[in-house]
């Protein structure tokens, strides 16, 4: 069995229901099957993710640059705003690798 983890800086009042979701990224980010590059790519994140954890890394994310695994913190992530051109090739790549419809209007 599983121990359940234990949160030392978090208290639950008494009788408050305590409800924790999870939502699995993969449905939200692809509309398309992922491919053997993309499992390795989010082996190599979920471990480097753990890893942070498992040495008190928090408010931070695994990510990459040039090629190397790095820890970004959440404040350089959120930092500025991403926008795509909805009419630009970026996006019209998007739309095309994961079979989506240009609008997604009824």
């Amino acid at each position: 069995l599983l121990e359940r983890p234990k949160y030392p800086n978090v208290s639950i009042p008494a009788g408050m229901p305590l409800l924790l979701k999870y939502i699995d990224p993969s449905y939200i980010i692809r509309s398309s099957p992922a491919n053997s590059d993309d499992s390795i790519f989010c082996n190599q994140l979920a471990r480097n993710a753990v890893h942070a954890g498992m040495s008190g890394r928090t408010k931070m994310v695994p990510g990459t640059w040039n090629n190397t695994f790095t820890h970004v913190p959440m404040t350089a992530v959120i930092s500025e705003k991403k926008q795509l051109d909805p009419t630009g090739s970026e996006w019209l790549s998007v739309l095309e690798t994961t079979g989506q419809p240009a609008s997604m209007k009824n």
